[in-house]
């Protein structure tokens, strides 16, 4: 009798855990199916059956990580500001009293490494006598004069300065020395990715987020010397870029092209790779009058065209361009393919800059720079 009333107390013992063991998530299941009919209900939404739409929530795009960035300001962006890197950047083409066609770049980089130090770039294209001159120079900290806005960067017979509208800008290297006022009337352009809602900000994924801004139009009146001739009136219409934020753009190679058509339209394309080649981000801006349009890579279509490799680093670059934008065929000629700049000195880094000209369905001038070839080598042309 007692083996009988221990195997019926076993039994009993056996179906009261069985059942606490199902009870748990049995109990969880019921909650939530409670806690989700009480939602719809709440919701004005009935109950969940087949075909029910989800809460929006629940289907809504991930938030840009642009969006939680504070918005570009003007003027108060123009100046320097805490973060990985900044340039501050000119490109133009100019007309000498001369007759003589001339172009530049000229770039003061800010960089917080090691430690926090500033560069400038420059380089000046002479098509009459074929020549290229350049000049860098590398400085730690900021050499930065007190201005109440905007920036005035003064080192070694260099100035870069400005705040809204109007600039100045002044550098001399080997063999030339410029000195340019510009002016811009316009609205600056804010750069953004095609369906953006944050104007002014670029997302390049792993690298980081970038802030960036043009003037495609400012004019531009000064003084040129070249070897040891005598001075030159100079004026022409030059391109100005503002780019900063905590990226590495040494974790990216680009071809960025910034050009002036002649029907007054200015255009912005920039095709990006990450270290191994892939492609990460491909955006533009169309600007007409006051009025832009950020383009998509779904508007854009970039083949190189040719060879051109640098007789003193061996970086292979393309030796040209056909750009179809929105359906309209660009060709991008270089002015001078042998437009390389050995940066190694300063930023450790090569790249090709220089002046282009832009013909097939519309005509005009511009800048082309090709960056990153020299440390992601999949970017490169074969040949």
């Amino acid at each position: 009798m007692d083996k009988i009333r221990h195997s019926r107390t076993g039994r009993r013992r056996h179906r009261t855990a069985t059942w606490r063991r199902w009870l748990g998530p049995v109990g969880a299941l019921a909650m939530l199916a409670l806690v989700v009919v009480a939602y719809r209900i709440l919701l004005g939404g009935g109950a969940v059956g087949a075909g029910a739409e989800l809460p929006a929530a629940a289907t809504a795009a991930p938030p840009e990580r642009t969006a939680s960035l504070p918005p570009l300001n003007l003027p108060r962006d123009d100046a320097p500001h805490a973060t990985a890197t900044e340039w501050w950047y000119y490109n133009g083409h100019l007309m000498g009293a001369d007759g003589n066609r001339y172009s530049f770049h000229a770039t003061v980089f800010i960089r917080d490494g090691m430690v926090r130090h500033t560069v400038f770039h420059g380089s000046l294209n002479d098509y009459r006598h074929d020549r290229r001159h350049s000049h860098q120079l590398r400085t730690a900290g900021i050499p930065l004069a007190a201005v109440e806005q905007g920036f005035d960067f003064q080192h070694e017979g260099w100035r870069v300065a400005g705040t809204g509208g109007r600039h100045a800008l002044k550098m001399a290297g080997d063999g030339f020395a410029l000195d340019l006022a510009l002016d811009d009337a316009g609205t600056p352009v804010l750069h953004k990715a095609k369906g953006s809602t944050t104007p002014g900000l670029l997302d390049f994924g792993a690298a980081g987020i970038s802030y960036y801004y043009s003037r495609p139009r400012m004019q531009a009146t000064g003084v040129l010397r070249v070897d040891s001739g005598a001075a030159v009136k100079v004026k022409g219409e030059v391109w100005f870029d503002h780019q900063w934020g905590n990226f590495e753009a040494s974790r990216l190679a680009w071809n960025w092209f910034a050009l002036q058509l002649d029907d007054g339209t200015s255009l912005t394309v920039n095709q990006l790779f990450d270290r191994e080649g892939r492609p990460v981000l491909v955006y533009g801006t169309r600007t007409e009058g006051a009025r832009s349009r950020a383009l998509g890579a779904d508007e854009i279509r970039l083949v190189p065209s040719g060879v051109w490799r640098s007789p003193r680093s061996g970086v292979r670059y393309p030796a040209g361009w056909t750009l179809n934008v929105g359906g309209e065929q660009l060709t991008i000629t270089p002015l001078r393919v042998d437009s390389e700049f050995n940066g190694l000195a300063t930023t450790f880094a090569q790249y090709w800059e220089g002046g282009v000209r832009v013909s097939g369905a519309k005509s005009g001038l511009g800048f082309l720079e090709m960056s990153g070839y020299d440390h992601v080598p999949a970017v490169q042309p074969g040949g």
